[in-house]
């Protein structure tokens, strides 16, 4: 396994670590039954998804680090033209998920929906692009392309 497919795995199990502590409360709640702490406040929420963000940030970050001290000089090649090509294929795949996503949330609001949801709605969107990207170069990584 390359090191970019093993840093592309490690970032896709934080995210979905980080996002299903987040998004089974907060989805749970508006299905009723879970309970989000604070009832649900629109601060309480922007403090949630901060935390997300930047824990997923340290936790890929510390990943990363452990993973380049094991894998010695394998860190310092430069990307090829298959690791770009890799790259582009995930970020194609991630943005229409966004777009789409991003499209749903809006069309939320035509439905009734209040801001809170719709800001919920916008990051669950940000989440599944970003897991669509990940995935996409850990599938053409491990298929050999």
């Amino acid at each position: 396994m390359s090191f970019r497919e093993r840093l592309a795995w490690m970032q896709l199990l934080a995210l979905l670590g980080f996002s299903g502590a987040y998004f089974i409360p907060v989805f749970g709640a508006y299905l009723g039954w879970a309970t989000v702490p604070g009832g649900g406040q629109f601060i309480w929420l922007m403090v949630c998804i901060l935390g997300v963000i930047v824990g997923q940030i340290v936790i890929a970050i510390i990943l990363a680090v452990m993973l380049a001290l094991r894998s010695g000089g394998k860190v310092r090649s430069a990307a090829d033209e298959r690791d770009r090509q890799v790259a582009l294929l995930g970020t194609r795949s991630g943005f229409y998920v966004l777009v789409t996503g991003t499209i749903a949330a809006m069309l939320s609001l035509h439905y009734g929906s209040d801001k809170l949801l719709l800001v919920n709605l916008m990051f669950c969107a940000l989440s599944v692009a970003e897991l669509a990207r990940l995935g996409t170069i850990a599938f053409v990584y491990r298929r050999g392309w």
